[in-house]
């Protein structure tokens, strides 16, 4: 279903991208903007550690899309450099929103935040340029975000019939305990049983259909 963003609509507008970054179970909020701005609630640190990130493409249907969040290493609010080195960001959760700011005031207009991308950080990656001549050293942080819609395509189905599989889902679970051992058993289904607990041919002329017969006959009186 489509959202009509009246801002857009204007000649003039001032956008701003507002990121909600989880990482270990603690949630950084960052903008672009010149200023600190509070959205929600929570307060957004103004631009600094956010160096930029991948454009957003819209589809007309769903489809995946990976993200790269560009930070600085360099401590200001957040010691990102620190947290991506000691802390599990895998799994973290990565909320992309774009407001609007009046531009009279240059205040976030609250009623015009946008979500644009939501996913979850899969990977990370440092670089480390260094300019020796002018004695500078500058870190960044590039964090990869995958959609939603990408993880739930690569999601595992089901389970599988094995112990491993079985405990991973069920730990004190015996139910797929014997399948080791039963794995290379051969089994020879269609084959009819004679009287004394054998197997006889399977509808031939000799001791299987004999047996057979002499079992209905029995079965009769």
């Amino acid at each position: 279903m489509a959202t009509t963003i009246t801002p857009v609509q204007q000649d003039h507008i001032v956008s701003i991208v507002l990121i909600d970054l989880t990482l270990d179970a603690t949630t950084y909020y960052i903008s672009n903007a010149y200023k600190p701005v509070t959205y929600d609630g929570n307060t957004y640190t103004e631009l600094g550690s956010f160096l930029g990130m991948d454009g957003i493409t819209d589809d007309v249907k769903t489809s995946n899309g990976d993200m790269n969040i560009t930070l600085s290493g360099i401590p200001s609010d957040a010691d990102y450099m620190n947290i991506v080195l000691t802390s599990k960001i895998k799994g973290g959760q990565v909320v992309i929103r774009r407001g609007f700011m009046s531009e009279s005031d240059l205040e976030l207009d609250t009623s015009e935040v946008y979500t644009r991308y939501s996913g979850i950080i899969t990977n990370f990656a440092i670089t480390e340029d260094v300019d020796i001549i002018n004695k500078k050293n500058t870190n960044s942080i590039s964090i990869m975000v995958a959609s939603l819609n990408q993880l739930l395509e690569t999601k595992v189905k089901g389970q599988f019939t094995n112990p491993e599989s079985r405990k991973r889902l069920f730990a004190n679970d015996q139910i797929f305990d014997r399948i080791p051992e039963l794995q290379n058993l051969h089994f020879d289904f269609g084959k009819e049983m004679s009287s004394g607990g054998n197997y006889g041919g399977g509808g031939g002329r000799g001791g299987g259909g004999n047996s057979r017969q002499k079992i209905v006959d029995e079965s009769q009186k």
